[in-house]
């Protein structure tokens, strides 16, 4: 009996130390757990800090508005360059941008541009059109260009090409060909950006001769025009070239128009946010 007892008590004197050595194991594993996350979060709040994206000051552009009286601003000298102006210097980006070109239209700052009132892409003779001869912007763009190397074009082209109709199942061509006179002025990292057409309304006469024109026929001639602009733009962007569609004609209505042709002041306001977007996140995006 006395050794049953004296086995019992052994057995329980080991059962003793046994419990106290894990009690003393799971202290040491909670420090070691302890110690283990506080690494874990120095090494997360370092990887955090590495990982903030480094801050860029905005690239320096020269930057031309090419195109015809809409780039111009006709009836509101400046046009849309009014607003664009007035954002960049808003959002502290106009040190960062320098309008360039031959002409120096409107109360800006900085105005120059190569907006043409009455061009049409390429020259026309009076035998090609129902109004005349046009002057054309592909016999201005190359010296422009080559007297001012621009790193971003911002190119509006076609509106008198359609007032004038003149050879419009070959404007995708003409339209093509100017382009490509761009991409070659641009400078190294340069970028063209080339618009479709605004809107125009037919059954405002000023320009628009009611002989001529319905608003379902000039509504055709306008998106068949702007689905040619597509067609250029999307060629050569597979090409790998540096070029980007500009949807203008989503951004006005015919609500948003002068004359029929031209934006009035709060088209021109929307033309100007619209090229804002686009010039802004050139120059900070890259």
């Amino acid at each position: 009996m006395r050794k049953i007892k004296r086995i019992a008590a052994l057995m329980t004197a080991l059962m003793m130390i046994s419990s106290a050595g894990c009690s003393s194991g799971s202290k040491d594993d909670s420090g070691s757990e302890k110690e283990t996350a506080a690494q874990t979060g120095e090494t997360a709040a370092a990887d955090t800090e590495a990982e903030e994206p480094e801050t860029k000051e905005p690239r320096s552009i020269k930057l031309m508005c090419m195109g015809d009286s809409i780039t111009d601003g006709f009836w509101l000298p400046g046009g849309y360059r009014i607003t664009l102006e007035q954002l960049l210097k808003d959002n502290d980006l106009i040190e960062y941008v320098d309008f360039v070109g031959r002409k120096k239209v409107g109360d800006l700052d900085d105005n120059e541009c190569e907006g043409y009132t009455g061009y049409a892409i390429d020259p026309a003779s009076p035998a090609d059109t129902i109004d005349g001869s046009r002057m054309g912007l592909s016999k201005m763009a190359g010296p422009a260009l080559e007297a001012n190397q621009p790193d971003v074009i911002l190119l509006m082209i076609g509106t008198n090409d359609i007032l004038s109709q003149y050879k419009l199942d070959e404007a995708g061509d003409r339209l093509g060909s100017l382009v490509d006179i761009c991409l070659d002025g641009l400078s190294e990292d340069g970028k063209l950006y080339v618009a479709t057409i605004p809107v125009m309304d037919a059954t405002d006469n000023t320009y628009i001769p009611a002989e001529y024109f319905t608003v379902e026929t000039m509504d055709g001639f306008v998106a068949d025009y702007n689905e040619k602009v597509k067609a250029v733009v999307e060629e050569r962007a597979n090409a790998g070239k540096s070029i980007e569609l500009a949807d203008v004609n989503s951004v006005l209505t015919k609500e948003d128009l002068y004359d029929g042709v031209h934006p009035n002041e709060e088209g021109y306001k929307k033309l100007g946010e619209f090229w804002y977007g686009i010039v802004s996140d050139h120059i900070t995006n890259y």
